[in-house]
């Protein structure tokens, strides 16, 4: 039987094809914000960009890159996902698109996707060119506001200390624009499954 969860993100995101369109004169990529299940809880992969990186050095990230030509960004955020943490084309299942969202410093602008990685979930094999590794983020951990901490310096800003790695930055903002409907999903799953008694 399909999860109620998986079955109300698909309403609450845009269609994977339908999304919108980057933003003229930037850098097109897409990330994936892929959902698993690991010991009954639900997971996120993250990958740790090498520190020699040229594009967002060292930092934790979704995984994903640039769209190349001739290719749609759902077919770029599927193939960096098999670059960058092993998980063949055509594992994945897509739920729909978030918001597009434009990183000024790089001139990217990226559309994150949400897909669902069916069991068994191969283990992660991060591609050694590019990441120091996976890291496997919980979602609750990632839609509790409370575990998120704000810095005063050098300027302002949200992050999430895990495994002695921080999430900000871009995927910060990638992850704050796609809670408020992962939310959504979880409460509206959480209540079709509940007897009918107990609505």
């Amino acid at each position: 039987m399909r999860d109620a969860f998986l079955e109300s993100l698909e309403h609450l995101f845009r269609p994977v094809e339908g999304w919108g369109a980057f933003r003229k004169g930037a850098r097109p990529a897409a990330v994936v914000f892929v959902l698993y299940r690991q010991a009954g809880a639900w997971m996120v992969p993250f990958v740790r960009r090498r520190a020699d990186m040229r594009d967002h050095p060292g930092q934790v990230a979704l995984p994903g890159g640039g769209v190349k030509s001739g290719e749609s960004a759902w077919e770029a955020g599927q193939r960096e996902v098999a670059e960058e943490i092993g998980v063949p084309l055509g594992r994945l299942v897509p739920l729909g698109a978030g918001e597009p969202i434009y990183a000024a410093v790089t001139n990217f602008s990226v559309v994150p996707f949400v897909a669902y990685l069916p069991e068994p979930v191969p283990s992660f094999v991060h591609d050694v060119r590019e990441l120091e590794g996976v890291l496997a983020i919980p979602l609750d951990r990632l839609l509790d506001d409370g575990a998120w901490l704000e810095s005063k310096e050098p300027w302002p800003f949200r992050y999430l200390a895990h495994e002695e790695s921080m999430v900000w930055g871009l995927t910060e903002r990638i992850v704050y624009g796609l809670a408020p409907m992962l939310r959504q999903g979880l409460a509206e799953g959480q209540s079709s499954d509940r007897p009918a008694a107990e609505r």
